[in-house]
């Protein structure tokens, strides 16, 4: 069966996002194709209700279906938070989100957390354990009332992952290769 995936940038990022084309790289040492994308709102403020964000993950998801027979969608950041939309609506054959950034500092986010908790699909989190975006205790409460969800925590990793990002890669990478069969 083939497997692919659809990638999703952090914010302000495009398809070349550095982290984007090693989980290019990785993914593909595992048999799985990978369709990075930039969102057309990139440099400027996100659509309303995340729109045009969505239909550009669901184009890319509906041309990778095409053609595949399991589709993953994994965000970065902000990214994984519109994955996270999406497969809310639109459950995908697996999710990844690496740096959820679920509760900003003084920006509680209830939509976020709602959807989260609701995910029926199989779903991973990769988290830094200093992410001041993402508290790990806001992600363990909600990981642990969702059997779907498993939640990597990448001990002294903040936000932006730093030189911890290669581990998230091959986290999320070998997490899809064997959640996509």
């Amino acid at each position: 069966m083939t497997r692919a995936a659809v990638l999703a940038p952090g914010y302000g990022g495009t398809a070349t996002q550095p982290i984007l084309r090693a989980l290019v790289k990785s993914l593909a040492g595992h048999g799985i194709d990978a369709l990075p994308i930039t969102f057309r709102t990139k440099g400027h403020r996100p659509s309303r209700e995340y729109e045009s964000e969505l239909e550009d993950l669901r184009a890319a998801r509906d041309q990778l279906r095409a053609t595949h027979g399991q589709v993953a969608l994994v965000g970065r950041s902000f990214g994984g938070r519109m994955c996270a939309f999406l497969a809310e609506k639109e459950p995908p054959d697996a999710l990844a989100i690496v740096g959820h950034p679920i509760s900003p500092p003084d920006r509680p986010r209830p939509r976020d957390e709602a959807v989260l908790a609701a995910m029926s699909c199989p779903t991973l989190v990769v988290q830094g354990s200093r992410d001041e975006l993402g508290p790990i205790a806001v992600l363990e409460r909600i990981a642990g009332g969702n059997p779907h969800i498993d939640l990597v925590v990448i001990e002294g990793a903040g936000h932006d992952l730093g030189t911890h990002e290669r581990e998230a890669v091959d986290h999320v990478a070998r997490w899809l290769d064997a959640t996509l069969r």
